[in-house]
């Protein structure tokens, strides 16, 4: 019988028969289950079937090539499929990566895509597309002594009195060896995420926060060949569009009642959160002046 682990992310307590070193190890009762075994070859009946993927409400199978195959179940449980000589650091990207998200789609919480920090008391999120410099930032407000909450995907929930509440992550980052470089770090010390791929994985210690923080401010970060920093606050229906456009794997989203709680929350968050469009020059990256322009405005 394999050992069981526990751990702790988004709020969520896991046990698992896999063990992953990348998770804050916990304790209590379990509320998701993560186990290797067999999984079905499809959905019966699925609402939308992607390249790699098919999904229906509370249903979820992805399908990674010589990597494994990976089965969501009702928001609690992930079932894994696992190719023979996988590289099971890749079995536990994909797990902690798309497999986590389908699941938290599921529990109806909002995976948005984005890196959050601790300031003050409460939160804020850097979003943007890929190669906008979500994580570098992240990883600039760290070497300036703030804590992270969530590396790339920052899960959000809803208090009692409709106040959104970001959940802590994975104590971790990923980023490229040019980022790594600009914030004074050698790639050679971090392990690559995958050995296809230059991004590594930068471990989170004494800067990692890990008790969940109200949500003070999302920053959508863009590049643009002005040549000059512009600060934009973002209202009226472009604000919903943006939180549906950075909503981590959103096509992951199927059937009529995970639609209806998705939309919820965008429309809760629009009328409660800043949303503001932080336009920055092309190739470059001057963190100074954009960690000020976020905390001072």
């Amino acid at each position: 019988m394999s050992p069981l682990f526990k751990y702790k992310a988004f709020g969520l307590t896991i046990q698992s028969d896999i063990e992953c070193p990348e998770l804050i190890i916990s304790s209590g009762t379990p509320n998701v289950i993560i186990q290797a075994g067999s999984v079905p070859e499809s959905i019966e009946d699925p609402l939308f079937s992607g390249v790699r993927f098919q999904t229906k409400e509370q249903e979820f199978l992805l399908q990674v090539d010589n990597i494994a195959r990976y089965y969501i179940q009702n928001g609690n449980k992930i079932t894994i499929d696992i190719y023979q000589n996988a590289d099971l650091s890749e079995v536990r990207l994909f797990l902690l990566g798309s497999a986590i998200g389908a699941l938290i789609h599921q529990r109806g919480l909002l995976p948005f895509h984005g890196s959050s920090v601790k300031i003050g008391e409460s939160a804020i999120i850097l979003s943007g597309l890929s190669g906008a410099g979500k994580s570098t930032l992240a990883a600039a407000f760290q070497k300036k002594g703030y804590s992270l909450l969530s590396d790339d995907v920052s899960v959000i929930s809803f208090s009692e009195n409709e106040h959104p509440i970001v959940h802590p992550g994975y104590p971790q980052m990923k980023l490229w060896p040019d980022s790594i470089l600009k914030l004074g770090g050698d790639p050679a010390h971090y392990s690559k995420t995958r050995k296809q791929l230059e991004k590594h994985s930068i471990p989170i210690t004494d800067s990692f926060w890990d008790k969940p923080l109200p949500l003070s401010k999302i920053f959508i970060i863009t590049s643009s060949n002005l040549g000059e920093l512009k600060v934009e606050q973002i209202k009226g229906v472009e604000k919903f569009s943006l939180l549906k456009t950075h909503t981590y794997r959103f096509n992951f989203v199927a059937g009529k009642e995970m639609n209806s709680l998705h939309f919820k929350s965008f429309d809760l968050l629009a009328k409660s959160t800043e949303i503001i469009r932080l336009s920055r020059p092309s190739g470059k990256f001057i963190f100074d002046e954009l960690i000020n322009l976020i905390l001072h405005g």
